[in-house]
């Protein structure tokens, strides 16, 4: 069966006792008709499998084997056979939609699906892999297209095409969907086991409770890596009105080695149900997040019954709504800033006013203090650490809080990153080597805070933004061309004009050689107590990911005493300085 026109001419035709009326959908290994039970009289859906003929007799064997089974969460097979060279079996038609597609919905609208519904799916769905495991047989393909929901309320988990039998290792080189994949059937498909399906519904999960999946990628090589080496972001940096507990239940549902996941698909539910009872905890956030980008839209929960939503699509017309893509149209989760209910609006407008008046006083005042100490303060060269090439122009003010600390001997300690080669972190460690300290030419007698005047050395250079807080470093490439990771490197500038704490781009060549377009690279420190940042801009798309130590020398945006900037260095040649303080630094890169 190759093409359609081979398809299109079942039409019409009968299969046993099933008469072929129409093309439902068409995969990679097979298309699904709706039929008629001619004896029966009841609809049926009639799949054909294109494949080797050992590959198919193997299938139809398998299927006429869960024909045996009797559960309300799988769909039922009726019948398995093969004809004149065509494997098909026939199961029950369930009248409704799939999860994705409903899911598709939610996110076009910028709402997520009520929780009553995430719980009933996730306990149907559990069910069923419990008890397709306790009959010998992993799914291996649990993803949103394989769950239907029925108009009449069940939840049913369907295409066993890629059922692994753990008697024999039938199908053991079949590969599932790479968004929704474990990581050791990324790595081998016929290394499933049965918390590889808990995996994929823990994937699920996470999207239906954040809006996105974990790992994004466009090319499913990448993404397969992705699910073997890096951490799943955060949920609660997805969606901050996730508990602390429902967090957990989720990473722990996507744990890469799977004796660290849950076991069996009740005690799954068991936690979830659990987690869902516990009401959010405040947080406190150490610094403020970078803006939202305008273009990203918001998401929140919806209240409307799954039911109900189904519906939506038919009720009322499509709008013209651009949304982010990922596997499906993904909504970044980031909460609507509530509205100020019971507020008058005269004293609102107030309110506005006085506020504007202040920070009008408090700008005419910085400007007042900045323009008497230019002139009465002439600005003190300092020269730059040997062996770099800073064009960064510093004025030297005075403090009056410093006036009587003395300073010398003061000498800048450059650190060289290496990777570590002795790390049993599952993910990149660093280690440190120090060079030979470097003389930095330093005012002794009147001790200095420094503060730079913001240059730009490329003005139609290529925009790449940077996004950061106490745990975590984003470098998003916000222009339209390619630039190579091992052109950027970073170092903290302390206030007495010396530089430490280096960093260099190429160790994130060690998973992608360059920065591609609109996506990010990162660094995380391993297993930080503050959340990661995660920012919306870069939709889950990594091409590379580093976890630092805490200790690690190579943290170059960390608060630190004595310290409020980093630099930006594009193959040797500072373009940039940024405020540690901000959270956000936008860089132009020859």
């Amino acid at each position: 069966m190759k093409g359609s026109s081979k398809g299109s001419s079942l039409i019409g035709q009968k299969l046993a006792n099933f008469q072929i009326k129409r093309l439902l959908g068409r995969g990679g290994m097979a298309e699904v008709y709706y039929g008629w039970d001619v004896k029966l009289q009841r609809p049926v859906a009639v799949k054909i499998i294109e494949s080797s003929p050992a590959h198919a007799h193997r299938f139809v064997r398998e299927a006429r084997m869960m024909a045996k089974w009797r559960h309300e969460n799988i769909v039922q097979i009726y019948y398995a056979d093969d004809t004149n060279r065509l494997y098909y079996y026939v199961m029950e038609y369930i009248d409704g939609k799939d999860l994705a597609s409903v899911l598709s919905t939610y996110a076009k609208d910028g709402e997520l699906m009520p929780v009553k519904d995430v719980l009933r799916i996730a306990r149907s769905v559990a069910h069923a892999l419990d008890y397709a495991h306790k009959h010998g047989v992993i799914h291996r393909d649990v993803k949103p297209a394989n769950i239907l929901l029925a108009d009449d309320g069940r939840v049913v988990l369907g295409d066993f095409g890629l059922a692994l039998d753990l008697q024999d290792k039938s199908q053991g080189e079949a590969f599932g969907t790479p968004h929704y994949i474990s990581p050791e059937q990324a790595r081998r498909s016929a290394d499933a086991v049965p918390q590889s399906d808990l995996y994929s519904l823990g994937v699920i999960l996470y999207e239906m409770l954040t809006g996105i999946v974990p790992f994004n990628d466009p090319s499913p090589a990448s993404l397969a890596l992705q699910h073997i080496t890096q951490l799943p972001p955060p949920p609660r940096t997805i969606n901050p009105d996730l508990s602390l507990e429902m967090e957990a239940v989720l990473l722990k549902a996507l744990e890469k080695n799977p004796k660290d996941r849950y076991q069996s698909g009740e005690k799954l539910l068991v936690a979830l149900e659990k987690a869902l009872t516990v009401p959010k905890k405040p947080v406190r956030v150490k610094l403020s997040m970078p803006p939202i980008p305008v273009s990203a839209p918001t998401i929140r929960r919806s209240e409307a019954a799954l039911d109900e939503y189904k519906k939506r699509k038919e009720q009322k017309p499509e709008r013209s709504v651009k949304v982010v893509p990922s596997q499906r149209p993904a909504t970044p989760s980031n909460k609507k800033p509530a509205s100020r209910k019971g507020l008058d609006p005269e004293f609102s407008w107030m309110l506005s006013s006085i506020l504007f008046v202040v920070v009008l006083v408090l700008a005419l005042g910085w400007l007042i203090n900045r323009t008497f100490f230019s002139k009465n303060a002439p600005p003190t060269p300092v020269s730059p650490s040997v062996g770099t090439t800073a064009t960064a122009q510093l004025v030297v003010v005075p403090p009056a809080a410093f006036t009587n600390t003395a300073i010398s001997d003061l000498t800048a300690t450059p650190i060289a990153i290496i990777p570590s080669q002795t790390s049993t972190n599952p993910l990149p460690t660093m280690t440190a080597t120090k060079s030979q300290p470097t003389p930095t030419s330093i005012p002794t007698e009147t001790p200095a805070l420094i503060i730079p005047t913001p240059t730009i050395n490329y003005p139609n250079g290529l925009p790449f933004i940077l996004y950061y807080n106490e745990s975590s470093f984003y470098l998003y490439n916000n222009s339209a061309e390619i630039r190579s990771l091992s052109g950027f490197s970073f170092e903290r500038v302390n206030n007495d004009g010396t530089f430490q704490d280096r960093f260099e781009g190429w160790q994130w060549e060690v998973y992608f050689a360059d920065s591609q377009p609109d996506r990010c690279v990162r660094l995380e420190i391993y297993q930080s107590k503050v959340t990661y940042l995660n920012p919306v801009i870069c939709k889950n798309r990594y091409h590379s990911t580093l976890q630092p130590n805490k200790d690690s020398p190579s943290l170059f945006w960390i608060p630190k005493e004595n310290s409020h900037q980093f630099r930006v260095l594009w193959q040797e040649e500072e373009i940039a300085r940024c405020e540690i303080a901000e959270g956000l630094c936008e860089v132009l890169v020859p």
